[in-house]
C-alpha cells in the first residue's frame, strides 16, 4: 500500500514508520518541514495541521495513495496550535478529501480513549469530533482509540517519570482512578495489523494493556522502570476534606521510590 501518515514525527508516528517500512508499504509522511529521504519507500510533503483546513489542499495530495494513518495530536495548546485545528478542522478535511478521493480505500483514525459520549475535556471533545465525522462518512475507516500510552521518548513518558521521581504522590477523590497502560510498540504493532487485514477490521477498537491499576500504581512501576527499587504505600490518615463545590474526599497516598509494580514495569 502507499500510505499517507501524518504525525510520523511524533510518539506513535515514529514507530509506525518503522513498522509500516518493515511490512513493505510505500509511505509519504505529512510534515511542517520537507526532509529529504534516501531511505527506499520513504517521502515527505509539506503538511501544516495548524492551518490546513481547506477540503481540496488535501485532496491534492491524496493522489495515488491508498490508505491515511492520522496521528497527529497534541496534550496542550499553544497560541499557533489548538485542539480545534489539529484534532478537529484538520482532520476534518483530510478525512472528507478521502471520500472523495477514488483512490483512498482505508483512513485510520489515532484518536484516545475517553472520547467518547462521556467525554468532557477540550482535549477529547475535539478528537471525538473528528472522530464522528470520519464514522459519518462513506468510507472503510478504523478508529483506534489507545488507552495512556508509555514507553521511551514521549512527552507523556517524560511528565511521567518526573512525577515518578516525587516521593509524595497525591490522590484527589476517593475513586480508583484506574488505567490501563499500552506501551507505544504494541499500538503500533496494532495498527499496522489493521493495515494487513481492512475488511476485517473494527470500526473501533480500544488499545488498552493487560489489566487495570491504580494512576499510583503505575508511577510505582514507572519508578521501579528506572532502577528506583521496591514499592511502599500508606494512605496518610487526617487529610480528608472537600474539594471544589461538591468535591469529594481528598486523600494522599505517599509513595515510596523503593516501589516496585511487577505488572506495569515500562519496558526499556
Amino acid at each position: 500500500m502507499r500510505i499517507l501518515l501524518t504525525g510520523c514525527s511524533g510518539f506513535i508516528g515514529q514507530r509506525l514508520v518503522e513498522s509500516l517500512l518493515a511490512d513493505g508499504h510505500e509511505l509519504v509522511c505529512a510534515v511542517r518541514r520537507r526532509n529529504i529521504s534516501e531511505r527506499a519507500g520513504l517521502a515527505y510533503i509539506d503538511v501544516d495541521f495548524a492551518s490546513d483546513t481547506d477540503k481540496s489542499v488535501s485532496l491534492a495530495r491524496l493522489d495515488g495513495i491508498d490508505a491515511v494513518i492520522n496521528t497527529v495530536g497534541i496534550f496542550r495548546e499553544t497560541a499557533g496550535q489548538t485542539f480545534a485545528a489539529l484534532h478537529t478542522g484538520t482532520p476534518r478535511a483530510l478525512f472528507a478529501a478521502c471520500a472523495e478521493s477514488p483512490g483512498v480505500a482505508l483512513v485510520v483514525q489515532v484518536s484516545a480513549l475517553g472520547a467518547d459520549s462521556d467525554a468532557s475535556t477540550a482535549y477529547h471533545l475535539s478528537t471525538k469530533a473528528a472522530d464522528d465525522f470520519l464514522a459519518a462518512l462513506p468510507l472503510r475507516s478504523c478508529i483506534v482509540q489507545p488507552s495512556l500510552v508509555y514507553g521511551p521518548g514521549g512527552a507523556s513518558a517524560r511528565a511521567f517519570k518526573t512525577l515518578a521521581s516525587v516521593p509524595i504522590c497525591v490522590r484527589f477523590g476517593s475513586a480508583p482512578q484506574l488505567v490501563q497502560p499500552v506501551h507505544v510498540d504494541d499500538v503500533a504493532a496494532a495498527i499496522a495489523a489493521v493495515l494487513r487485514d481492512p475488511a476485517r477490521t473494527p470500526a473501533r477498537i480500544a488499545l488498552v494493556g493487560p489489566a487495570p491499576m491504580e494512576f499510583t500504581g503505575y508511577l510505582v512501576g514507572v519508578a521501579r522502570g528506572d532502577g528506583n527499587g521496591q514499592a511502599a504505600r500508606a494512605q496518610l490518615a487526617g487529610l480528608g476534606s472537600q474539594a471544589g463545590g461538591e468535591g469529594g474526599a481528598l486523600s494522599a497516598w505517599l509513595v515510596s521510590r523503593r516501589g516496585c509494580l511487577k505488572h506495569a514495569q515500562p519496558r526499556q
